[in-house]
């Protein structure tokens, strides 16, 4: 009887215990995006920008991306000191030994199932980040990107199913550091980082699969200008829902799905970091007019309660 009355005991009481775990894993998470805010502001203190999305290097190859250029004001001065950023990104001689198996804590989601660093680059093991910039939305459910937009189709590469749309009306967008005077809709209203924590399956919901910024942290583009066809790490344009982990889906899966989007490990949604350095925990319900809006920092209409 006794062991029974445990045992019950035990049933009710371990639902609380796990929800705790992730309450506190979620704030850390929620904490490792607040870093990162406060990275890219001053980021843009220092430079009077934000950092490119993504870059080729000066040999016209493989480049980097903005975390970066983020490495002094997150606790990385050392490591950024020991790479070259104007040569290519961890695949290559140099950077790719200095970022071997190293693991930058504020880029990993403590919830995520996914083994941080799990990509061998040809030069080393390099970390996947659970985190993406924003580089805008897709035009749909009565959104439409503003008439600038270098918006296009990009032909996706290997494991990653055709027919992306990339958007360049975000904050963190290829080869260009954008300024806090572009975001015209308001810092408090402009998304600049997602999560990507979390697996994603096919269409059957089978064969669980990481394809958060396959090539790690540092990758960027091969190209300095936007034309279609060249793939953008480490960025992301909206096109689903959050927590939307089906790669059979256009634009999505590995190496590197323009419209992976954002997604995590988190019950019910996923944690956003606005451009005013506020985070957000944002419900996989919303409105995709809401999302696009929020991924877009010049369309000028409202965004609505989220």
């Amino acid at each position: 009887m006794v062991i029974a009355i445990i045992a019950v005991l035990v049933a009710l009481l371990l639902p609380a215990v796990q929800q705790a775990r992730e309450a506190a894993r979620r704030s850390a998470c929620k904490n490792n995006l607040k870093q990162i805010g406060l990275a890219l502001h001053n980021y843009h203190d220092t430079y009077n920008s934000l950092p490119l999305g993504v870059r080729n290097d000066q040999g016209n190859r493989w480049g980097m991306s903005w975390f970066v250029g983020i490495l002094p004001y997150v606790d990385q001065a050392p490591l950024y000191n020991q790479l070259n950023p104007s040569a290519a990104h961890s695949g290559y001689i140099g950077n790719g030994a200095v970022a071997n198996q190293k693991t930058i804590s504020v880029l990993a989601c403590p919830s995520s199932p996914m083994d941080p660093i799990n990509k061998d680059t040809g030069r080393g093991w390099t970390q996947r980040p659970h985190y993406i910039g924003i580089s805008g939305a897709t035009n749909g459910d009565g959104f439409t990107n503003p008439t600038n937009s270098n918006q296009f189709n990009t032909n996706n590469c290997c494991s990653a199913t055709p027919q992306g749309i990339r958007s360049v009306n975000g904050v963190l967008v290829p080869s260009k550091g954008l300024t806090f005077a572009t975001i015209q809709d308001g810092t408090s209203n402009t998304i600049a980082v997602g999560e990507c924590s979390a697996f994603f399956y096919d269409a059957a919901g089978n064969s669980p699969r990481a394809v958060n910024s396959n090539h790690g942290w540092m990758m960027g583009t091969n190209s300095g200008s936007q034309r279609p066809g060249n793939r953008t790490f480490n960025l992301t344009t909206i096109r689903y829902a959050p927590n939307t982990t089906n790669d059979s889906l256009p634009g999505t899966g590995n190496n590197d799905g323009e419209n992976n989007g954002i997604y995590s490990a988190h019950t019910g949604g996923v944690q956003i970091l606005l451009a005013d350095g506020s985070v957000r925990f944002l419900s996989e319900n919303i409105s995709m007019l809401t999302l696009r809006r929020l991924a877009t920092r010049n369309d000028g209409q409202p965004v609505g309660a989220f």
